[in-house]
């Protein structure tokens, strides 16, 4: 296993090499070369050995791919974004701790005590529904995939919570960006995608992909479908983490490709649907190709949830809801 002290020296030397002396060179194939042979092989040798089924590990795996997608932007792509080593190291470690302005309308919507009880609804439905899922026998049946997916969306109570605190200090001046707004309420897979789920990998993709490709092609189909192709990459990457079979990562491959086209096929069509008709579509749709994507953790069962226990889980202060003593079918 690698030393993960010499593993961030590499990471750091890629940055500080590719800021002072890989931007400025004139050709962008050596651009090319230069940003991502190094982002490879830093990002195999962090993510090779990680143990299977644990989001700790999927989680470093991601900050890998968003260190490389934002030096392959800002070296590759659009090397004059940033000419001062402050701001540009400022916003590579903005993944981090995602902290941005908060908006008038936001504040106006939202008090300050909405994060604080929001983020407590959260937690305790969370680690029910965790306690729930541990005591059942692994299955990709739609109500454990309904189940995993909400329980995947409450995992977001610490986001929640911290945008309160960081709220509080600031005096309402900035928050910690949404991470998930309330997907049930996608009325179309752009929606989805776009505004409601996974807000800080939207932002990243948005900025370093999304908008230098549609800059530079003219075209935002061709972005948006490449946005998806690196999404269902980066999962296939992370399928073969967890569980390091081909079929599993090709579907989840499969899963975003299928997304990409259907978000491609809503910006064209000339008409738009009821409301509520596009909202029953899209939540059909997104129900009814989860397998491909969370179908592998689901049917994990025992051996994904007791690896993956959710923060606070032991903290006897917390209320907690009776488990049912089935498991939905």
């Amino acid at each position: 296993m690698s030393s993960p002290l010499l593993l961030l020296a590499g990471w750091i030397a890629e940055v500080v090499v590719c800021f002072y002396y890989v931007r400025l060179l004139p050709n962008p194939l050596f651009r090319w070369i230069l940003v991502l042979v190094p982002c490879i092989i830093l990002t195999h040798l962090t993510t090779h050995d990680l143990p299977p089924f644990s989001m700790p590990s999927m989680l470093l795996s991601t900050f890998c791919w968003f260190a490389s997608i934002r030096l392959i932007h800002w070296i590759v792509l659009s090397p004059n974004s940033y000419v001062k080593f402050t701001p540009f190291i400022r916003k590579l470690l903005w993944m981090f701790l995602p902290i941005v302005p908060c908006p008038v309308e936001y504040r106006k919507q939202w008090p300050l005590l909405y994060d604080f009880l929001l983020s407590s609804v959260k937690i305790i439905l969370n680690h029910w529904l965790y306690r729930w899922l541990l005591s059942c026998p692994g299955s990709d049946s739609y109500a454990r995939l309904i189940m995993f997916f909400t329980f995947a969306v409450t995992y977001t109570f610490f986001s929640d919570f911290l945008s309160g605190i960081i709220r509080l200090i600031t005096r309402d001046q900035y928050m910690h960006t949404t991470t998930i707004n309330f997907p049930i309420l996608a009325h179309s897979l752009r929606d989805f995608w776009g505004r409601r789920y996974n807000q800080l990998v939207s932002t990243v993709f948005r900025e370093s992909i999304f908008q230098p490709v549609r800059q530079q092609l003219s075209s935002s189909t061709i972005a948006s479908l490449l946005v998806f192709l690196v999404s269902g990459l980066l999962h296939v990457h992370l399928a073969w983490i967890s569980v390091h079979d081909s079929q599993v990562a090709l579907s989840s491959l499969l899963f975003f490709i299928l997304h990409g086209i259907a978000c491609t096929i809503e910006a064209h069509i000339p008409f738009r649907l009821p409301i509520l008709v596009s909202w029953f579509y899209t939540q059909l749709f997104l129900l009814a190709t989860a397998s491909l994507q969370i179908g592998v953790f689901v049917r994990a069962g025992p051996d994904f949830f007791p690896v993956n226990a959710p923060l606070f889980f032991d903290q006897k202060w917390l209320p907690k809801l009776p488990v049912p003593n089935f498991c939905p079918k």
